[in-house]
């Protein structure tokens, strides 16, 4: 299974937790826009995780993130705050699994913009995510490409 859940976060530091935390902020916020939709995803899967704090903390850890995320400017910063999100991350199971839940969470508005794309691209980049992973990640999205369309039946 893909999806994050207690067990992952049986082994996990507060470090590795809050870089989990931080890469679900990222996928809530990428594309510019948080609607209701994506608001309430958010809180189904990020509020039932075992973060190990009161649920007030929690919140707050959120906002810090959403700020700290804000606040970088440039590419540069981007690229490096990223690549210190995987240095956090180190397994790669626990990495595949953070990345679906966090395209899982951008697609809770029915889409995965261009915005979006470019995030998950450079998160697959600093992750080391190989495309057998990558492809498996797309196939438990269902994101695979488009069924073939049957042919056209005629009538008479």
């Amino acid at each position: 299974m893909m999806q994050l859940d207690g067990s992952d976060f049986a082994g996990m530091d507060d470090s590795q937790r809050l870089a989990a935390l931080e890469t679900l902020v990222i996928g809530l916020i990428a594309d510019g826009k948080v609607i209701p939709a994506e608001i309430r995803r958010f809180d189904e899967i990020v509020l039932a995780l075992p973060w190990g704090v009161e649920r007030e903390v929690l919140v707050g850890m959120i906002k810090g993130a959403r700020d700290r995320l804000t606040a970088l400017k440039s590419q540069a910063e981007i690229h490096d705050y990223v690549a210190g999100l995987a240095t956090r991350l180190p397994s790669p199971a626990l990495r595949d699994k953070v990345v679906f839940t966090m395209a899982t969470l951008m697609l809770s508005d029915g889409e995965i913009d261009q915005l979006e794309k470019n995030v998950l691209g450079l998160f697959v980049i600093a992750f080391g995510i190989t495309s057998d992973r990558l492809a498996a990640i797309k196939g438990a999205l269902h994101l695979g490409p488009p069924p073939a369309s049957p042919p056209p039946t005629t009538t008479n």
